[in-house]
């Protein structure tokens, strides 16, 4: 039998990483939906640094579980290599990160699409104004890029 502690801790630590993320990145929704540019830089910086916690958490993770014999084995196929005693509090670990994995990405897919839409309004703004092809040269001189088939109008 293991001594999971160590895994256990690592798995509440990512389990409250996500905690601190979901609201991040609801801000980040928030904020995009309300073209609150200034406050989206905020949020990605403090994103950014959560982002760097939960590489260094999937490191240790990835090396606890060698260390206990389970690499790259799922949280389902640890649950199936557990005894009894062990496997409840373990499944209840598993299923709470699972949650709030889902959780964030749902957050993150609604962000992405907000962006992808204003970006869409921009470029369609950009093209309206004669700005699509145009580009700067290094003198500051302004030349005209090759036609785009979306460009011509029928």
């Amino acid at each position: 039998m293991h001594d999971l502690s160590s895994f256990q801790e690592l798995i509440r630590q990512l389990i409250g990483l996500f905690d601190r993320m979901i609201p991040l990145e609801q801000s980040k929704l928030e904020v995009v939906s309300r073209n609150q540019v200034t406050r989206l830089e905020d949020i990605i910086k403090k994103e950014q640094a959560e982002i760097m916690s939960l590489r260094g958490l999937d490191q240790k993770r990835e090396r606890l579980q060698e260390e206990l014999g389970w690499k790259d084995l799922s949280f389902q196929e640890i649950l199936g290599r557990l005894s009894e005693e062990q496997r409840p509090v373990m499944k209840q670990l598993f299923d709470e990160l699972a949650a709030r994995v889902t959780a964030f990405r749902s957050v993150t897919e609604s962000s992405r699409t907000i962006m992808e839409v204003n970006l869409h309004a921009i470029n369609q703004m950009a093209a309206r104004q004669g700005g699509g092809t145009k580009t700067y040269k290094e003198d500051g001189s302004v030349e005209a890029g090759p036609a785009h088939f979306t460009d011509r109008r029928i």
